[in-house]
């Protein structure tokens, strides 16, 4: 038994004590079988929540005991009303029906008793139909009361157990949320990570193999060529360094300080001009202001395409960089002359499903395929949605090299 369940049974006891003195004093020194049955009423109050289907059977016992020995009502029919209510509230339905049951049967058997006791009259008559009314109401209101304490408590039961499982529910959302996010995130640091390493190594090996050719032409223009190298490897140790912040931080890319500003629209010129010799930019526009992501964007997308390039186009390929600015889109369009569709894939690239990403992130269409007159083509039409978090400064109108 538990402390509430010790408890209740105490209370239960203290009231069978009391009404047990009520009802059983009038009685003393009559008749045992007032005594008895009045005890026996009294005792079923006892057990009317540990046991509430024996308090029914005792209580029954009881009453029936006072009917056949009575005839008239002794006190303690004031507890049949109280074993109606307990077998309502604490009880299950089948036996508080019962209860309700035996109450109207009891209700309906007593004034006829007590009415044979006068004779058929119609004082007894009146008597009768007033006894009848006022015991079956006595018992209904006892029986709709309890069984109105037991739906409230079950109902109250039920919402904490809803709401202990939508706070379940929220629980494992967020932790499914933030599973998400984590991979979402991984997701992104590899592809930053693929970006700058492919593009910048790439970078750094044609620029050697052509170094290698030009020291043994024109020794004098091989600073140059090493210049460009060590310029593009400082510039991806930097971003590395930046990455590498940002893993060991946890903080967003925005929230962190970083070594070198995030790339955008303004460092495309530059990032073309450090690529090959043979990479031209065309600007048709102005440069509008965008936020900081989709100025990222723009420029992985011309690096990924310019590093293919440098990859698979081959030694005499020739990349053409078009960038046109509207209203509400920024145009992206990367051509080679190189291999084309005659390029075998490997199956371990990532550049364009990083792509496709990205753009994918912002709401744009990204179309990559090789050209039919030979080349590739890499095509991303970015929408202007976002307010701009960050002014990146103009371009030219025109730029070609």
């Amino acid at each position: 038994m538990t402390a509430v369940d010790d408890l209740h049974f105490r209370f239960d006891f203290a009231l069978a004590v009391v009404v047990g003195l009520v009802v059983t004093t009038p009685y003393v020194g009559d008749r045992i079988e007032s005594l008895a049955t009045s005890i026996v009423l009294v005792s079923a109050l006892m057990m009317r929540r540990i046991l509430p289907t024996a308090a029914l059977v005792v209580a029954t016992v009881g009453a029936l005991g006072q009917l056949v020995a009575y005839e008239f009502p002794l006190v303690g029919i004031v507890v049949v009303p109280m074993i109606v209510y307990s077998s309502a509230r604490w009880a299950d339905a089948r036996i508080g029906r019962a209860a309700l049951g035996l109450g109207l049967a009891g209700a309906l058997l007593g004034p006829t008793r007590w009415a044979l006791r006068v004779g058929p009259t119609t004082t007894a008559l009146i008597y009768f139909a007033m006894g009848v009314t006022g015991c079956a109401g006595i018992v209904l209101a006892a029986y709709l009361v309890g069984r109105r304490r037991r739906e409230g408590l079950e109902n109250t039961r039920e919402r904490r157990q809803s709401a202990l499982e939508r706070s379940r529910l929220t629980l494992a959302e967020q932790e499914q949320r933030a599973a998400v996010a984590a991979v979402d995130e991984r997701n992104r640091i590899a592809r930053e990570l693929h970006d700058i390493v492919a593009h910048s190594l790439s970078v750094i090996v044609v620029q050697a193999e052509g170094g290698r050719a030009l020291a043994a032409k024109h020794p004098e223009q091989a600073g140059e060529v090493l210049g460009t190298i060590a310029e593009t490897a400082r510039t991806a140790l930097e971003e590395m360094r930046r990455m590498v912040g940002l893993l060991r931080s946890g903080r967003s890319e925005h929230e962190q300080t970083s070594y070198v500003p995030t790339p955008g629209l303004a460092e495309i010129p530059e990032l073309v001009r450090r690529t090959s010799d043979t990479a031209e930019l065309v600007v048709f526009g102005e440069a509008p202001l965008v936020s900081q992501a989709l100025g990222l964007t723009a420029y992985r997308i011309v690096q990924e395409s310019l590093t293919n390039v440098l990859k698979h186009g081959g030694a005499t390929a020739t990349a053409r960089v078009t960038l046109a600015f509207t209203a509400t889109t920024v145009e992206i369009e990367v051509t080679d002359s190189g291999s084309g569709a005659a390029v075998p894939s490997d199956g371990e690239g990532h550049g364009l499903q990083g792509m496709a990403e990205r753009v994918a992130l912002h709401g744009g269409v990204l179309h990559a395929s090789p050209r039919p007159t030979g080349g590739f083509c890499v095509r991303a039409s970015l929408p202007l949605l976002a307010e701009p978090t960050v002014s990146l400064g103009p371009l030219p109108a025109s730029v070609v090299r």
